[in-house]
Parts: structure tokens; sequence; C-alpha cells
């Protein structure tokens, strides 16, 4: 009995802290997608069976529907999250949130526990699937500071962005979104926005934005869609649940 104690211990997935509140509903959405793949990939069935976790969810100051206002105060802020998330035992951080991986060095500098990285992996997922041209929709703090182009470009992918009318209208849909409104224009519109890429020659969409699948998902289309939210969610489960 005490070997299948110790066993059953050893097999314990690692805790995986979420640093939310940029906005809380893209935080509630990541941890619904990690339970799902949980359960879909690795048979999840009782509370044991599924990796341990903390969420954290600040009322971030300096940010809004746009992106970053101050950069100081979101940098100061999103710090002393994932000092905490550390210290109250998580093994590895999810943000679900794009544009606050602006701060990602800084962030993965203040801690010894890994922060995954949502604009890295959901990359590795476009190379993977041999993606060469990617339309991005994002937050207007997310294209102006192009990491996710930078990103795009070390990987030999070329990235179409929005136009200004575009991108007012991606703002638009996140506001929706964090206040809970979204419906069938806000989907419509980021449709609307997807097709005109494709005319454009990409081969999928990038949604990299966290509230922006919550107004959109691959139901809603036959563009081949990389959800950023479901991506980070695997990649923390699959983390938490093979690393030793």
């Amino acid at each position: 009995m005490r070997k299948i104690i110790l066993l059953s211990l050893m097999k314990t997935p690692k805790t995986i802290g979420i640093l939310g509140g940029m906005g809380p509903a893209a935080a509630a959405d990541l941890f619904q997608k990690m339970l799902r793949y949980s359960q879909e990939k690795y048979g999840a069935v009782q509370d044991h069976e599924y990796p341990p976790v903390i969420m954290r969810c600040i009322p971030l100051e300096g940010f809004d529907q746009t992106g970053i206002i101050d950069e100081e105060i979101v940098r100061t802020q999103l710090v002393a999250g994932v000092v905490a998330l550390e210290s109250e035992g998580s093994d590895v951080i999810a943000i679900p949130c794009n544009t606050v991986h602006y701060y990602y060095d800084e962030m993965q500098a203040a801690v010894q526990i890994p922060i995954l990285n949502i604009v890295s992996e959901v990359i590795k997922h476009v190379s993977e699937a041999s993606i060469s041209k990617v339309g991005l929709l994002c937050s207007e703090s997310t294209q102006k500071t192009h990491f996710y182009q930078k990103e795009c470009a070390a990987k030999g992918i070329e990235v179409i962005e929005p136009n200004d009318d575009q991108q007012d209208q991606i703002t638009h849909v996140i506001e929706q979104v964090m206040g809970g409104r979204q419906g069938t224009a806000e989907r419509d519109n980021l449709i609307k926005i997807s097709q005109s890429h494709l005319e454009e020659g990409v081969d999928a969409v990038v949604l990299a934005c966290t509230e922006i699948p919550m107004a959109i998902s691959q139901e809603d289309t036959d563009i081949l869609l990389f959800d950023s939210t479901q991506i980070l969610a695997e990649s923390a489960v699959d983390y938490a649940m093979h690393s030793d």
C-alpha cells in the first residue's frame, strides 16, 4: 500500500499558476479550456486527475481595450503578480493576455519558475502547420509593439496586419467582450476582417488577443484560426502533466 501511495504522489501533475485579470473573462476562458483539454487528451474525470491551478486575477491599472496605457504601472503590477504566484506554489505560469507579453523578459527574470510565452507557443503551432502567411487580429498595443511580427519573421512567416479601420473594429470587439456584450455583430465583423486577410493571401488568421476567441471560434468560419487562448491552455496542461 505504501508503494502504491508513493507512486501516486510521484505522478501528481505540476501546479499551474494563472495570472489573469486582463481581462477577467479571458482568464476564465483559459481555465475552462484547460479543463476540457485535460478531459479530451488525458481522460481527466476525478478531481485528482486534473492539474492543480492557482489563479490570481489582478485589477490591472494602466491598461484598457487598446492595450498598454502606462508602461511602468503595468510592468510593476505584472512583476508583482508572477512573484506572488511563485511564492504561492506555482510550478509554471500562464498569462492569458497577449499584449502583456511585451514584458515577458522582465517577468521571467523576476521568478525562478518558467512562464509560458503565449506568443512563442502560438508561432510554434503556426510554423509546425507549415503556414507561411498569417493575418493578425490583436489589440492596438500588440500591433504597435510588433512582437508577433518579429517572432513570425524569425520563422519566415509573413504577417498581414489590420488597417486602421479594421483595428478600430477589433478594439470595439475587445471592449464588448470585456463587458460581456459580444454577439453576432462582433463575430460577423471579425469574420469580415479575416476574409479580407484571406483575400490578401494568408493561409490562416491568428487570434492574438485572448478576448477575441470569445467572440469568434473555428465553428464560425472555414478560415483556419489559431486561438491563442486554446494554445496556451494546451501548453500549460501538457507542461503540468509531463514535466518531472
